[in-house]
């Protein structure tokens, strides 16, 4: 471990939480770094309370870009490193591996899901990454969460 390349930020093979979030808008970015080192750094409410605001803060900011890559960057790069990150998650911190893909799927892609309705990344993110994530705040003894 240094200060730039902590433990609370890359898995046991190496792999960087930078891999993933370099990809990424600015604030998902740092709400999905929160939710991965919550539990691994510190105090896991304080993280958790931190990737909240940042996604809340995303989602009020309708105009803001999301994730755009740069040229030469093929659209799987991104995700198929966010894969390996998450499988390599501890079984402590698998809760954290739905979130982590919300997060990402929302700043990557709008349109259609699979499904063929409608896909809003900040509608998955209001509707369904806040309140678990409030919730686990919540479940750990933080006030209001």
């Amino acid at each position: 471990m240094n200060a730039i390349t902590p433990n609370h930020y890359k898995t046991e093979s190496g792999l960087q939480v930078w891999d993933v979030t370099r990809y990424m808008s600015g604030n998902m970015a740092q709400a999905f770094q929160y939710v991965y080192r919550a539990g691994r750094k510190g105090d896991e409410v304080e993280d958790l309370r931190k990737a909240v605001a940042f996604l809340e803060d995303w989602v009020a900011h309708p105009n803001v870009p999301r994730a755009m890559l740069p040229e030469g960057v093929e659209p799987a790069d991104g995700p198929s490193v966010g894969s390996c990150l998450l499988l390599a998650l501890p079984a402590s911190g698998r809760w954290k591996a739905r979130l982590l893909m919300e997060i990402i799927s929302a700043d990557s892609y709008e349109g259609q899901a699979m499904s063929g309705q409608p896909f809003c990344g900040r509608s998955l993110i209001t509707n369904e990454t806040l309140p678990r994530l409030k919730k686990r705040i919540a479940e750990l003894g933080g006030a209001d969460g």
